[in-house]
């Protein structure tokens, strides 16, 4: 716990290399950088609105765990107005907030969020990593659930309905006909424009890239979204021909999110590898290892509970999801 509070700390006192200002022009939470170097790239794009659901999404997250953990902490009260201001920010639904405009970057219309911001795009606003935005309301709904059953009923309501737009547009299994034909095979769209999907990054030409993206964080939730059918046809198809898969490149960190990924339907040979591979800095080997071995591989009927309070699904024989019953129904 000492641990988690200290890595807390400077997001509680906003000490951080890049501290957080409020933005009267377009109301909002940003980074202190893009004033003072006068740089809108810096922090990718956070200073005019790029990736908020993606950043705050691991401090919201986090301070959920912590809050279950330790109510009692000391910096508890403080903590709770930084996150209550993240939420405002990403996802308010008060459209009387003088503050913060309601839901700033979640589309109820197509079910999910854009990461771009307030700059034009000839293509119009993308997404890239869908796994963040899921674990930015998947944040919310434990937030939710540690103070607040409105907002956990929201966050719950908001990521089931961005898991299903991420399992119909983003992740694509064979029988997707939403896609042309001669792209479905790519098994993800990389950067999901209003006017186009583009097989790519923002940041590097290697397939594992385009589809490591997706993977980020490391997190129990990822299963909402990442079926087996789809994590079966995307290792065969495309992730186990890649160099760094078959060459076993453990100098490559981008194999630790691969094989936790892999360990959904070759828990053996995705658990052995892991000892050695280098470690994605996201991730520690001690939850990549955990997060391996607790992958089903047999399919079930989901039951009436699941693993645990605060973060758990598990696959029905249809694909399905069975989350929390304390928040959710199957």
């Amino acid at each position: 716990m000492s641990k988690l509070e200290d890595l807390i700390e400077p997001f509680l006192t906003n000490t951080l290399s890049s501290p957080l200002v409020y933005d009267t022009t377009y109301k909002g939470v940003v980074t202190g950088l893009a004033f003072t170097t006068g740089d809108i790239t810096v922090d990718f794009g956070n200073g005019v609105y790029n990736d908020h659901h993606y950043h705050y999404g691991y401090w919201v997250t986090a301070s959920a765990i912590l809050k279950k953990l330790d109510p009692s902490w000391s910096g508890m009260a403080q903590l709770e107005t930084m996150v209550w201001t993240l939420l405002r920010d990403v996802a308010n639904p008060n459209s009387d907030d003088a503050y913060f405009p309601k839901f700033r970057h979640f589309s109820w219309y197509l079910g999910h969020s854009y990461s771009h911001g307030v700059t034009p795009m000839a293509d119009g606003k993308d997404q890239e990593s869908t796994s963040e935005d899921v674990n930015f309301y998947y944040g919310m709904m434990l937030w939710g659930k540690t103070v607040n059953q409105a907002v956990e009923d929201l966050g719950s309501l908001m990521l089931r309905l961005n898991a299903r737009a991420v399992r119909t547009y983003f992740l694509m299994t064979s029988d997707n006909t939403i896609h042309p034909p001669q792209f479905v095979p790519n098994h993800v769209t990389g950067i999901f424009f209003d006017n186009k999907a583009d097989y790519a990054t923002w940041f590097s030409a290697e397939k594992y890239c385009t589809h490591g993206i997706q993977m980020i964080p490391v997190s129990p939730i990822n299963g909402l979204v990442r079926t087996t059918t789809f994590i079966q046809e995307e290792w065969d198809d495309i992730l186990s021909k890649e160099a760094i898969v078959t060459g076993s490149d453990t100098t490559n960190a981008w194999l630790s999110l691969l094989l936790v990924n892999e360990a959904a339907i070759n828990p053996a040979d995705a658990l052995s590898k892991l000892v050695t591979t280098a470690m994605d800095d996201g991730l520690t080997r001690s939850w990549a290892l955990y997060i391996a071995a607790s992958h089903r591989t047999e399919s079930r009927l989901a039951t009436s509970t699941c693993a645990s309070p605060l973060c758990a699904a598990e696959f029905t024989t249809d694909d399905q999801v069975c989350l929390n019953p304390s928040w959710s129904s199957s």
